[in-house]
């Protein structure tokens, strides 16, 4: 046979805040009681800890109890007793203090305040829950030292199935020391996102991330400006390609421009992009020295020639004459010693030309 799940006793700390807060509106005493009828909350000290009859009545029987004339003996007092329920379950009880027949209709308002109350504090708990775990799943697949196995653990525990996938996005603009900066509202997208079963988001290492059971959302789809910042990954059922995925994206992070803006019309290789944020800093400033020479046509150029088939197809791409590419790239080559029509030369200067992104031209100091 089937058994339901068990839900923890309610909290006497917050019980007790939510009497504290009630108390001051109205001239009676309010009582707390949990399912066993021990009072976990009122005004009166001494009564906390105390069996109450009326209570374990209403818990029996599931309806309000009025005490009249409490029996010698007992910690009851004359008023009314409401249940107590929580998320659709008798979960307590909770007692006003007077003559039953003038504190019955604030009974009622005064047990469903209190609900209404402790259902919030638990909404809160929640969300605070889903997001410790959030930052706790991405901190541990960014790492580098989470195993697989313990991985997919993490995963199944945050409710996230395969195919997974990885989305980041940061501020458009980075921060002094390169590094990725959060965007504007991300603690707000994080909020939002973390009341999808699919999706957890938390904001770490300078970037809003967001793992995702299945393909991420659009770029534009979390609230974010739209000048943000933003890169994700294939959905993919192989644990070690998301710790991969991860770890790339964490090695992204370091240098914020690295990030391709949203809507970026320049060719971006994620690949080049996490090679070069994985270079040590005096090897990216020598590199991006390199670069820093060209002007803002000679990077078009290795760009062009790089992607496209020959040297009249990216002449083409320009809208400029072969001759001119042609003299274009002798000017780079007297620049910078590299000859962007010889594969290994041009991979060289793209290389430095990602350094050069990812420091900014105002890091560059010339030798």
């Amino acid at each position: 046979m089937a058994h339901s799940r068990r839900r923890p006793p309610l909290s006497s700390d917050l019980a007790q805040r939510v009497v504290d807060l009630i108390a001051p509106t109205i001239s009676h005493n309010i009582n707390v009681m949990d399912e066993h009828g021990t009072i976990i909350a009122c005004l009166d000290p001494e009564r906390l800890g105390s069996l109450h009859r009326g209570a374990q009545r209403v818990m029996a029987e599931g309806r309000s109890i009025r005490v009249e004339a409490p029996e010698p003996g007992v910690s009851d007092r004359p008023g009314v007793n409401e249940p107590l329920v929580v998320e659709g379950e008798l979960r307590g009880v909770v007692g006003v203090t007077g003559a039953p027949h003038e504190v019955a209709a604030l009974a009622r308002v005064v047990a469903l305040t209190v609900q209404l109350l402790i259902a919030q504090e638990h909404e809160q708990d929640a969300a605070t829950r889903r997001h410790t775990d959030a930052r706790d799943l991405i901190a541990a697949l960014s790492s580098g030292t989470t195993r697989p196995d313990a991985a997919r653990v993490r995963l199944a525990a945050t409710g996230l199935s395969p195919p997974w996938s990885i989305a980041l996005w940061s501020a458009d603009r980075p921060r002094e020391d390169a590094a990725a900066a959060p965007p504007a509202s991300a603690a707000t997208a994080v909020t939002r996102i973390n009341t999808d079963s699919g999706r957890r988001a938390a904001v770490l290492h300078g970037a809003l991330w967001l793992v995702s059971s299945g393909p991420p959302p659009r770029p534009d789809a979390v609230g974010l400006p739209g000048s943000s910042r933003h890169t994700r990954t294939e959905p993919t059922d192989d644990v070690e390609g998301l710790l991969a995925h991860a770890e790339e994206s964490r090695a992204l992070c370091r240098y914020g421009a690295l990030i391709p803006p949203i809507g970026c019309e320049h060719p971006w290789s994620r690949e080049m992009a996490v090679a070069v944020a994985h270079l040590p800093r005096r090897t990216l400033e020598r590199m991006a020295r390199r670069a820093a020479a060209l002007s803002p046509a000679h990077r078009a150029t290795v760009t062009a020639v790089g992607s496209t088939i020959s040297m009249q197809a990216a002449a083409d791409s320009m809208y400029v004459h072969r001759n001119t590419l042609l003299q274009r790239v002798e000017r780079i080559r007297s620049l910078t010693g590299l000859d962007i029509r010889r594969g290994d030369d041009r991979s060289s200067l793209d290389l430095a030309l990602y350094a050069l992104t990812a420091l900014g031209e105002s890091h560059i100091h010339p030798t």
